[in-house]
């Protein structure tokens, strides 16, 4: 591995385009195939174009890639775009820059000249390279295959980004150059920063300004194609907590769990999940982002299990919380059974035009309910709730499985419900037959036009759901040899 500088050796979300981008030269053989349910180019394209449509004619914006993360040595960490330079391209190589301009910009092709609006600055293709790290899509495969207007060396963009700031525009989009950019990012960076730099000194007629904020309201509602995603991460989910609560017994370990979801996950074609998985039995189902997954589970334990696939980009988030053993205890069943009732309420009310805030605050008034009953709580309100309950009920999900929204649900929204419960050991004033019980259980929701509908249904929420599928095995029991 060493000579392992990343042009990103990795499950690109998109290798079978970086591949495809040498076809034209022959060098691929007709029947190799890849990924064929990717979102079109034409998709991407609009909403370039919606970008320059909002920053008007006297405006230019520029998007950078996300930045490559060193894991240690000479390893990188596997490499993911950033949402919004992925939102608008496509694209999955780092040390890229997308540059629009709605009133055009001249560049020159052989002897012509032409005038562009968009122009993508990508890394030159580079055989030797190729040979360790897969090949690239360079200049001719960005536009072949990318679908963009043109494109170009990123070694061109200095002179490219002198030209247009000198062209009369009189606001430049600039995403902020965040501390985590470095290398050749940064250097590639390096002519906005001078000219900000400098900007402030010589008192500069152009305006900076951020259009992230921008690219994250188009993001909000998601589109006929965004959505096939977003199902196709969550079905993938499903059958991973599926075979997740077909294989769990006494005596397994909690990173066990986590090996069958990435399996079922890259199995099913996701290439990767959507966060860190976490596998929390026991004392350790009651810490809220648990992720270390080293704990053997003991008989009569719960598991709370919150795993999911991201697909092409799009993140799910599901959560299941399931007995090791098979069969919940009496005190599980009536922790598990109140959050139950909480999720179940705050998704009967998912419509468009429902307001968060009060979806949160019913499901907030079932838990207290609940909790009151069993005597975990001494009096209903909030105070009391969040001893036990620490978080919101859910988020909207996307390209970042905890996406851009807003209060108000409209159609081709999706937001997470996930009501939890953690009581952890010596909380006081609870009898310990409680202790260490944590239940979570969350779902995909899509706001549709009459109502809504649950992504993750296809994984049992219902305790005796639960109880009859444990009662079969899947495929996580079978030993290593």
């Amino acid at each position: 591995m060493n000579v392992r500088k990343s042009l990103v050796s990795s499950l690109r979300i998109v290798f079978l385009i970086a591949l495809s981008c040498s076809a034209a030269t022959g060098d691929r053989p007709n029947d190799v195939q890849y990924d064929t349910d990717l979102i079109s180019p034409a998709l991407y394209k609009a909403r370039r174009d919606s970008v320059m449509r909002m920053i008007g004619s006297d405006a230019a914006a520029i998007f950078y890639s996300g930045p490559e993360r060193m894991r240690n040595g000479d390893v990188d960490y596997l490499y993911r775009q950033s949402d919004n330079f992925y939102y608008l391209t496509g694209f999955t190589e780092p040390n890229a820059l997308l540059l629009l301009s709605p009133k055009g910009i001249t560049v020159t092709t052989g002897d012509q000249k032409m005038k562009v609006n968009e122009i993508l600055f990508v890394e030159p293709r580079n055989p030797q390279a190729e040979t360790w790290t897969g090949r690239r899509y360079g200049e001719e495969g960005a536009k072949k295959i990318i679908g963009m207007q043109h494109a170009m060396t990123n070694d061109t963009f200095k002179k490219m980004f002198s030209s247009v700031m000198f062209s009369g525009i009189k606001y430049l989009y600039a995403q902020p150059i965040t501390s985590d950019v470095t290398g050749e990012l940064k250097q590639l960076l390096s002519p906005i920063q001078n000219w900000i730099d400098n900007a402030k000194r010589y008192n500069s007629k152009v305006e900076m300004r951020d259009p992230n904020a921008m690219v994250h309201t188009m993001r909000i509602v998601k589109g006929p194609e965004e959505i096939e995603m977003l199902k196709k991460a969550s079905a993938i989910s499903v059958i991973a907590h599926d075979q997740a609560m077909m294989s769990v017994e006494p005596g397994m370990y909690e990173y066990e769990l986590q090996g069958l979801y990435q399996y079922v996950f890259q199995r099913m074609g996701a290439e990767y999940t959507g966060y860190p998985c976490i596998n929390g039995s026991g004392e350790n189902s009651v810490i809220l982002h648990y992720e270390t997954n080293r704990k053997k589970i003991a008989n009569g334990e719960l598991v709370l299990s919150d795993c999911a696939a991201e697909y092409h980009g799009y993140s799910s988030d599901v959560t299941r919380t399931y007995p090791a053993n098979g069969k919940f205890s009496k005190e599980q069943r009536e922790v598990y059974q109140v959050v139950l009732n909480a999720q179940k309420s705050a998704i009967a009310l998912i419509r468009p035009g429902a307001a968060w805030s009060d979806i949160s605050a019913t499901a907030d008034s079932v838990l207290q309910q609940g909790l009151f009953g069993l005597g975990l709580i001494k009096e209903k309100g909030k105070k009391e709730l969040r001893k036990f309950y620490m978080h919101g009920l859910g988020h909207p999900v996307g390209l970042n499985v905890h996406d851009v929204g807003q209060s108000v649900l409209v159609p081709g929204m999706l937001y997470t419900v996930e009501p939890g419960i953690y009581i952890p050991e010596g909380s006081e004033g609870v009898d310990p037959k409680y202790f260490n019980i944590g239940v979570r259980i969350e779902d995909v929701i899509l706001v549709t036009e009459t109502g809504n509908e649950n992504l993750s249904q296809g994984a049992p929420r219902e305790i005796s759901d639960i109880e009859s599928l444990m009662k079969k095995k899947g495929i996580g029991n079978q030993p290593l040899k």
